[in-house]
This record gives structure tokens, C-alpha cells and sequence, in this order.
């Protein structure tokens, strides 16, 4: 079985202060051939913060919304419920503590309210220093900006270092640091087994020789992760599992280009819930200690809906280009189109 663990200072997504070495170590399958600073993913790197700490550049910011990092469940393996407002006695889920006992993932991944982000100095002038400082991520915090802030109540940090801010400038694009996400990777792969092995034959079957099971495949993944297995009720039968498989692939490989097609290939983009796109509002309890964000308390947790993306099945098809279209008569534009 291939090893996953990565050792010494090799990283999957970022290298910095190595003298611009290429980041993804032997996980990376495939990857840019062009090996220049961020070539794979320019837009991501500037997006990882607000603008009100985060200077380079482009306004157009993307965050993650807040229903997909509902797919971030617990560390023990269990989902969110389905309404986050909800105690979830099984999962350990507690919306008036939702940061605490969660998937590793979720706190590699997303910026969360609480997390120290300003480790140096804010010059004197500047608004709400302690805002700044610390992610201000509950409803009318300094990063909820509607413009040039978080609409969700989140923001991305897996792919750059909270550092490269523009207060303290550690290891951002002048400490040669590389970014490159892989177009697949070692998870990617046993993920795709995964699901293969589910619907071709059952959750628990072992495929083409390989001694692992679909079930455990998955747990492959979370193992690395420092996640619990697959939950029994998800394994006896290829309609329980696939969900939680599909939730494991949002997670694990979350902004890495895949949720888009993957979505399309299992004919789920244009139905709900897959076209809510939705934000947490909450307020700061009094208690608030920014020494340990993951165990503050929250009030008044809630989900809004932001947008509804009005995808219909031509978006299961992309648009073929007119001058191809046009060579002959029976060559016809992909539907809708």
C-alpha cells in the first residue's frame, strides 16, 4: 500500500522560505508543468483573507460558504446534523461551541472567528486593532465586510500561511513561497477507488487485486488525517455510504478544483441542496478568549441562504466552440447551448 505520509519539510500545497521548491512531495500524481511561483493557482493565493489584512491585490475574493464547510464534521468521524442550530449528542456536535472537536481538516483549512492571524505589531491609526488581530468573523466583525470582507463567516487559509498578511509579511511571495495545487494526488486516487469499488460492487468488497475494501480505502484518508473511520451506519449498503463518501471527497480535497465536476459526473449540480449557497451569523459571547478559539462560545448561531445558483442540465455539458460547430452539418452544439 503507497505511503502517505509526507516527512521533513515537504508539503503538499506551499513551500515556504525553500528557495522556491516545488511543493507536493510524493503525493503529487500530477501536477503544472510550469514550475514558476503559483502557476497553478494564481487567483487562490490572493484570496485567502479579507482585504482589511490582506492587501495583495485582486478585490475579487472567493470564501468558503458556509454550507460546505458544514461538510467538515467531527473528528470522530460523524457529520454535522443536518441543522446546525441542533445539539448532535452522538456526534459531540454543540452549536454553541461549533469550533470544538471538529475534523483536523477544518482547522488546517478554514479561518474560523478566533484565530489569531496578526502575530506582530498593528501600526497606530488603524481600526479595531484587536479585530484585526484575531479573525472577526461573527456577524459585523471587522472581516464580514460585505465588499471587501467574508459574506460567509469564513475564510480559506489551506493553501497560504496566515503570516502573509500585510501586517507581518512572514513567509508570503518575498520569502519565495510556492504554491502549486496538484491537478490529482495520492487521496484523490484512493477516494476514486473508493467510490468505484462502492457501486460496483459494495462498500465492504475489495476490487482488481487490491486488499482494501471501499470502507477502507476512505479510512486511509482519514487516518492521515487524524480522523476516526467510517461510521458503521454508513457501510451496510451502497446508498448509505455514497453520501458520506461524497462528503469525504468535499473535504479532503476542498479548493483543489474538483467539487465542480464532481458534482456534474453524479448529476447533483442543479438540485437542491447543492444550489444553496448559505452564511453563518452568530454573536461573540461575553467569554470570548482569543488564547483558544476552538473552545469559545457562541450565541445565536444561525444559517442564511446567500444566493441560489440557477444551474440547469446544459451546465452538466460545457459549450463547444462555434468555429468547431460550424464545420459540417451534423456536428451539432452540446444541449442548451
Amino acid at each position: 500500500m503507497p505511503c502517505f505520509l509526507l516527512t521533513g519539510t515537504v508539503r503538499i500545497f506551499i513551500q515556504p522560505s525553500q528557495n522556491w521548491a516545488i511543493p507536493g512531495g510524493t503525493e503529487a500524481i500530477f501536477r503544472p508543468t510550469y514550475i514558476s511561483a503559483n502557476a497553478s493557482n494564481w487567483r487562490i493565493s490572493a484570496q485567502y483573507l479579507p482585504s482589511v489584512v490582506n492587501d495583495h491585490g485582486d478585490p475579487s475574493r472567493f470564501y468558503p460558504t458556509a454550507n460546505y464547510v458544514n461538510y467538515y464534521g467531527m473528528a470522530n468521524g460523524l457529520p454535522l446534523p443536518d441543522d446546525i442550530t441542533q445539539a448532535d449528542p452522538e456526534s459531540g456536535y454543540d452549536p454553541q461551541h461549533p469550533w470544538e472537536g471538529r475534523d483536523p481538516r477544518f482547522y488546517h483549512d478554514i479561518l474560523y472567528d478566533g484565530v489569531q492571524v496578526v502575530e506582530g505589531s498593528i501600526p497606530p491609526g488603524e481600526q479595531n486593532p484587536q479585530q484585526l488581530r484575531y479573525a472577526s468573523l461573527f456577524t459585523g466583525g471587522a472581516y464580514r465586510d460585505e465588499i471587501n470582507g467574508s459574506r460567509t463567516g469564513y475564510a480559506n487559509h489551506k493553501f497560504i500561511p496566515l503570516t502573509a498578511n500585510r501586517f507581518d509579511r512572514r513567509f508570503d511571495y518575498g520569502y519565495a513561497l510556492h504554491l502549486m495545487v496538484p491537478y490529482m494526488r495520492l487521496a484523490d486516487v484512493y477516494l476514486m477507488y473508493a467510490e468505484a469499488t462502492a457501486v460496483g460492487y459494495n462498500p465492504t468488497s475489495t476490487a482488481g487485486g487490491f486488499g482494501l475494501t471501499a470502507v477502507e480505502a476512505v479510512n486511509v484518508v482519514r487516518a492521515r488525517a487524524g480522523v476516526d473511520p467510517v461510521h458503521s451506519q454508513f457501510t451496510g449498503s451502497v446508498d448509505a455510504f455514497l453520501p458520506e463518501l461524497r462528503r469525504e471527497r468535499a473535504v479532503e480535497l476542498a479548493f483543489e478544483s474538483h467539487r465542480f465536476n464532481d458534482l456534474r459526473r453524479w448529476l447533483l449540480l442543479i438540485e437542491e441542496p447543492y444550489t444553496i449557497k448559505t452564511s453563518h451569523e452568530f454573536d461573540r459571547a461575553a467569554s470570548f478568549d482569543p488564547e483558544t478559539p476552538r473552545e469559545n462560545r457562541v450565541l445565536n448561531l444561525r444559517e442564511e441562504v446567500i444566493l441560489e445558483r440557477n444551474f440547469s442540465e446544459k451546465h452538466y455539458w460545457l459549450p463547444l466552440k462555434v468555429s468547431d460547430v460550424s464545420i459540417c452539418p451534423d456536428f451539432y452544439q452540446n444541449p442548451g447551448w
